[in-house]
């Protein structure tokens, strides 16, 4: 399995995992987009000015990704978050969301970033980048398109094709 789809996946996951809600509405045709998006806004806003994360670049080995998302999970563990089951459960605003938020804000030094989420939080010509990101990846073949400042594919495209995703964002964003 491609390291980059991997972290697209532990990313998703995690998203998924850390957010009682999804903005999407029912119906509409967010509910089966594949998006690289694992920062709700509100948590971007939090983490704005939070230390940096471990920097997950494309050229990241899948082991080395794997320690470092196990690094953070097992910080959120230790730091009071919820087990997985009751992570579904949490409403917002309740015991179960309070507590995955101040595990997410003890751990935040140790939470993996992906390059174009840090781009997302911390550099003003971020927008631009994106839109040469979606430029690059289409000049390519794949359908992509930038929606609420993510990257988005109706599905994540095969791995052979997420080479070339990386390849623009490497010259979208750079490698460091």
């Amino acid at each position: 399995m491609n390291t980059r789809l991997t972290g697209a996946a532990l990313t998703l996951a995690l998203g998924v995992l850390l957010s009682a809600c999804s903005g999407s509405t029912p119906g509409t045709r967010e509910d089966n987009v594949a998006s690289l998006a694992s920062v709700a806004p509100a948590q971007a806003a939090t983490s704005a000015a939070a230390a940096d994360g471990p920097l997950i670049r494309t050229d990241t080995s899948e082991e080395e990704e794997e320690r470092l998302w196990k690094t953070y999970t097992e910080c959120l563990v230790k730091k009071g978050a919820p087990a997985k089951e009751e992570q579904r459960r949490a409403e917002p605003g309740s015991d179960l969301d309070v507590k995955n938020k101040k595990a997410e804000a003890a751990c935040v030094d140790q939470k993996p970033e992906q390059v174009w989420e840090r781009a997302k939080r911390l550099d003003p010509a971020y927008a631009d980048k994106l839109r040469d990101w979606v430029t690059c990846i289409r000049s390519h073949g794949i359908d992509a398109w930038e929606s609420d400042g993510f990257l988005t594919f109706e599905h994540l495209p095969p791995e052979n094709q997420m080479k070339k995703v990386d390849e623009c964002q490497d010259k979208a964003f750079g490698t460091a």
